[in-house]
């Protein structure tokens, strides 16, 4: 891939990551992981591969994003949950299963 965003908010495999990136490929963050990201430099420098991170745009940056995601067809990838299983839904999310938004659904919606 030649660019991969992370919007993640937890700690990941991030050495896999930077395996996925073609040469030349970005590791882009615009979530706040709670820990260091630690990667081998070697595939760095080898695949002239970079990390980078940025804040979240402003809301035309935004606005462009989602209609880029509209154009082609990119969509998010969440695990629903009725209201009436939160604590499972909770659960779901401490155990670390959770891939990669968790969304709890009103049961009378």
């Amino acid at each position: 891939m030649d660019l991969i965003l992370v919007t993640a908010s937890a700690s990941l495999d991030w050495q896999a990551y930077v395996g996925l990136l073609a040469p030349r490929g970005r590791l882009h963050f615009v979530g706040a992981v709670p820990e260091p990201v630690s990667v081998a430099v070697f595939p760095l420098l080898l695949g002239q591969k970079s990390i980078s991170g940025s804040p979240l745009g402003s809301p035309l940056n935004t606005l462009k994003m989602l209609d880029f995601a509209a154009r082609h067809s990119i969509l998010p990838l969440v695990e629903e949950f009725p209201l009436s299983e939160i604590n499972d839904a909770l659960a779901h999310v401490e155990s670390g299963k959770a891939r990669y938004r968790v969304v709890l659904k009103n049961d009378l919606a």
